[in-house]
């Protein structure tokens, strides 16, 4: 038990460490074909790119001791790693674009700032949210979108995927990657222009061509594989 009169680092703990490691990993996992947070946490590639964001891009921006934001954050992919919780990861991603910009978002600032780039892992997790938000509506007014297992319903506010839905459809951007500028500048979605922060556009870019041509977990390799 921690008494203090400043409940603000334990919040950022929280909300960086726990639910940031959740948003920056589910939907890589999930459009790699994995389905619950245990799959993603035995996956012989999503579980290292998870470790190495969290410890490497996350955890050294949180303003507490290292050693007690290192032991929280063991303890969360811990609690990630229980066999007894079945947590599906599309249930995770409702409102992804939203969780990204409160969770992740402030972690790549932090970072970039440091270290003049954005981080590599966090940019890859915007690739990888990007490419599960590549949908369309279908006739009941649901965005769909569709990975090697079959098709997926994308949950989020209509202006959201409104937005997403006239980059797809923009006859400039005949691949993914051709909308990482559209998308990153409008700060409808993210509170600010992306494009402003060091190296991220074109690190996002990159994955999400590479993800595009060789998929989600052979990118995935290519760029984190030890």
């Amino acid at each position: 038990m921690v008494w203090t009169e400043d409940l603000q680092p334990y919040r950022t703990r929280k909300v960086r460490i726990l639910n940031g490691a959740h948003t920056a990993s589910v939907l890589a996992a999930f459009c790699g074909g994995l389905d619950t947070v245990g799959e993603m946490m035995n996956d012989p590639l999503v579980s290292p790119f998870l470790r190495r964001v969290v410890f490497d891009e996350i955890v050294p921006f949180v303003p507490l001791p290292d050693a007690e934001r290192r032991e929280y954050a063991k303890s969360v992919l811990e609690r990630f790693a229980n066999p007894y919780i079945r947590h599906e990861l599309l249930s995770i991603s409702l409102n992804s674009v939203s969780k990204w910009k409160v969770r992740v978002l402030p972690s790549v600032l932090d970072y970039a700032h440091k270290h003049g780039q954005a981080p590599a892992g966090l940019a890859f997790s915007l690739a990888a949210l990007l490419r599960f938000y590549h949908g369309r509506f279908n006739d009941k007014g649901e965005f769909i979108g569709q990975r090697e297992a079959g098709t997926y319903p994308i949950r989020d506010s209509r202006e959201v995927l409104d937005i997403f839905d006239a980059a797809w459809r923009d006859p400039a951007h005949s691949r993914l990657a051709d909308a990482v500028p559209t998308l990153l500048a409008d700060s409808r979605l993210w509170g600010m222009d992306l494009q402003t922060v060091p190296e991220l556009a074109p690190q996002v870019a990159q994955a999400l061509e590479r993800i595009e041509t060789l998929g989600m977990f052979p990118a995935l390799n290519e760029q984190f594989a030890a």
